[in-house]
């Protein structure tokens, strides 16, 4: 008696790169960077070492695709809790969400706070991500009505998001100022008067 075989199903190549994502991205976010383990990110995605090595050649390709992944969900998210304010108000609580996320998000705040060895893996992706985020942030302050000048605005997101980065990556030695509370004051007193 013959047997027949189940249809193999695999995943398409975009599942595929989503589950691996996925996968790396809680693996960076239980162990870092430096001890991530691909063999476990393939285990955990349901490939196999050569599919994964097919699709990110090495552990700072993968690294890249999850911190943009990332990124672009952060600010999606940061999108959808601005959209509709004024641009003071929406600067005050983007602050205070971003200083959320990166306090309550394990990969966050891996990447932000504790492991400083991503800025080497990131290679130039840090000035492109300024350059990103600076656009869409203006994007989003533009449709709530700044009329502030192009190049004026330009410049004083990028400002805006150099500040939120450098005060995220070295928070305050004092608890009751690492809260989004205290991120919320800082943003309305200094930075939100930027904005007009």
């Amino acid at each position: 008696m013959p047997t027949t075989r189940k249809p193999r199903i695999t995943a398409s190549v975009s599942e595929q790169e989503q589950g691996i994502v996925a996968a790396a991205a809680d693996e960076f976010a239980a162990v870092g960077l430096r001890k991530a383990s691909m063999d476990e990110v393939a285990r955990a995605a349901g490939v196999s070492r050569s599919t994964l090595y097919r699709r990110f050649p090495n552990k700072e390709a993968l690294f890249q695709a999850v911190a943009m992944e990332t990124f672009e969900t952060g600010l999606t998210r940061l999108e959808d809790a601005t959209a509709g304010l004024p641009p003071r108000d929406a600067v005050i609580e983007g602050f205070a969400l971003g200083a959320e996320m990166v306090q309550t998000n394990p990969l966050l705040r891996r990447v932000v706070l504790e492991d400083y060895s991503v800025r080497d893996a990131l290679g130039g992706i840090g000035g492109l991500f300024i350059e990103v985020v600076t656009a869409r942030v203006a994007g989003t302050l533009r449709e709530g009505g700044t009329t502030m000048p192009d190049d004026e605005l330009l410049e004083a997101v990028e400002l805006l998001v150099r500040l939120v980065m450098s005060y995220l990556e070295v928070p305050a030695s004092d608890p009751d100022r690492a809260t989004p509370e205290y991120a919320r004051h800082l943003a309305t007193r200094h930075l939100a008067p930027m904005i007009h």
